[in-house]
């Protein structure tokens, strides 16, 4: 067995900018010949259950907090979910260890805002001193003030992405108490800031989810494409304990080959989609990024999953990514683009609404 087909998580992103546009954000990344190196390890390691030296990524969640309560976040069906920011120290002596074993990216968020975090820009200052060459995170954006996108253009943010689910008042439904004017009003400041300092980073990305907007993804792409360096639609999923949806038997997971997911308060859980850390495979504060790499832990998982057994982990069986996909078609902009969409995890977001109660009645 092995992953020679593509994962569901290279498929349940899918970029609508062009190719040219795409070639053109990787060249502006930099490290251009890092940059292979570390997309063949990330790919490939996987395909061959290859269990490198050590995580090509690593992803800090810089906070566990966020202010934001979108309906589709599965922090809205778990109350006692982590909160708190990482400690700095904490933070360096992660930083230390991936500068030393030559870790190539990093992100700084998970399952909360790491705007939340008053140290954030030096976060991503500390990181860059050491020598990664690829620092990153995703944000909701409402926490950006001007101060802070330039203190993190100075401090040599590579690239950001804004979660900005549909347009105007669709927008506002989902990522209250944010506005649409106000988050255009961010990244278009973000962007002009760096382009007026002749900087090609950060790199600026947009996504949303498809439920958002399924009904004309054109005017999404079309708006966004003039100010975002790339725009992503990201498929439906149902993030909650008790979602119930067709799986793929035949799923198998590349995430345990390639990264490491630490959670602010150091705690490594299963991946990304462990959100309540439900197989918790070390503690940062108690043990070194290596010894949990190769641990008794994560060997285990790996095993389970090389031998066809994931669903007999509680968070995989969990898992949405490993949901049944269906391709679709469809137009966006000049361009016939095909899609891969989840069985029964279509999200309906008329029925969304994250605002208070008095907000939604004077609407």
């Amino acid at each position: 067995m092995s992953l020679l087909k593509k994962s569901h998580r290279e498929m349940d992103y899918i970029r609508v900018s062009g190719k040219l546009k795409a070639f053109r954000y990787s060249i502006k990344r930099g490290h251009v010949f890092s940059q292979i190196i570390d997309r063949m390890k990330w790919h490939w390691a996987p395909k061959f259950f290859i269990v490198v030296d050590f995580p090509t990524h690593l992803d800090i969640e810089a906070s566990a907090s966020c202010q934001m309560r979108c309906p589709m976040c599965l922090r809205r069906s778990i109350p006692d979910i982590a909160h708190g920011t990482m400690d700095f120290d904490l933070y360096k002596k992660i930083i230390d260890e991936a500068s030393q074993r030559g870790v190539y990216s990093i992100k700084l968020s998970w399952r909360g805002e790491p705007l939340l975090n008053p140290n954030i820009v030096k976060m991503v200052k500390y990181a860059k001193d050491k020598g990664i060459k690829d620092v990153a995170f995703l944000t909701n954006g409402e926490r950006l003030s001007e101060k802070m996108a330039i203190d993190l253009t100075e401090a040599g943010l590579d690239w950001i992405s804004f979660s900005i689910d549909g347009m105007g008042e669709t927008y506002e439904r989902i990522r209250w108490p944010e506005t649409f004017d106000g988050i255009v009003k961010k990244v278009k400041f973000l962007k002009e800031y760096r382009d007026g300092k002749g900087l090609e980073k950060p790199l600026i990305r947009v996504q949303t989810i498809w439920g958002a907007v399924k009904n004309n993804p054109g005017e999404y792409f079309d708006f966004w494409e003039k100010i975002a360096d790339k725009v992503y639609i990201i498929a439906d999923q149902l993030r909650y304990e008790t979602a119930s949806f067709p799986k793929n038997p035949e799923y198998i997971c590349p995430e345990p080959w390639r990264r490491m997911v630490i959670g602010a308060d150091g705690t490594v859980p299963n991946c990304i989609s462990d959100y309540e850390e439900l197989n918790p495979l070390g503690d940062v504060k108690k043990q070194s990024l290596y010894e949990i790499w190769h641990g008794e832990k994560f060997n285990k998982l790996r095993e389970l999953i090389r031998n066809g057994k994931i669903f007999e982990n509680k968070p995989c069986a969990m898992c949405h990514d490993a949901g049944l996909m269906y391709p679709k078609t469809v137009k966006i902009g000049n361009k016939q683009i095909k899609i891969w969409l989840y069985e029964g995890q279509e999200i309906d977001v008329s029925k969304m609404d994250a605002r208070p109660k008095n907000k939604k009645a004077q609407d």
